[in-house]
């Protein structure tokens, strides 16, 4: 996975409970890595470990971080790594979302053996967004609280339901966002 996925659960880690538990976190996952380049890629394991470690160290269930990690890296990790990306997604979170196809190509086109996620996504007549996530990592719970986080990033509360998922025996993920 890009280093940009690592960096962020770093920072939440780092800002919610501080150095000690980043510490631990590192301790726990069996990582020795000084620090996490944003352009660099990780292997799966290193960032699947992480989660896992950080569960244990905060206490909350491994879905839970990943909706938390979800939530904090689109306004703080990403808006400050990738500002011309984040520029690219819109203004608005409407627009942001509809861009989720264009913003992975443009970030992953020049990254070799990328496998970026896929995204489906319909506008319903009363205005909300039906999206179909489709990836091989099944991050399902980060792709939640991503969508959360673009709302937070632009000035809007967004409600997010996980409709459907693959790990629940769904034949796909879905979720519906709803704009206030």
């Amino acid at each position: 996975m890009r280093g940009i996925i690592n960096k962020g659960i770093e920072e939440l880690v780092l800002e919610r409970w501080g150095d000690a538990a980043w510490n631990e976190v590192k301790r726990l996952a069996g990582c020795d890595e000084p620090f996490f380049a944003v352009s660099s890629s990780y292997p799966d394991e290193t960032t699947a470990a992480l989660i896992d470690a950080a569960s244990r160290v905060s206490g909350l269930p491994p879905e839970s971080v990943m909706i938390e990690y979800g939530k904090y890296v689109v306004p703080h990790s990403l808006k400050r790594h990738y500002p011309s990306f984040f520029a690219l997604a819109g203004a608005s979170p409407r627009q942001f979302l509809l861009n989720l196809n264009r913003v992975h190509r443009e970030v992953t086109k020049s990254i070799r053996g990328a496998r970026p996620p896929f995204f489906r996504i319909d506008e319903a007549e009363d205005g909300r967004l039906q999206i179909e996530y489709g990836s091989e990592r099944r991050l399902c719970a980060v792709l939640h609280g991503l969508l959360l986080g673009v709302g937070l990033a632009l000035g809007q509360e967004l409600t997010v339901r996980h409709t459907e998922c693959r790990d629940r025996g769904d034949p796909a993920c879905r979720f519906e966002v709803l704009f206030p």
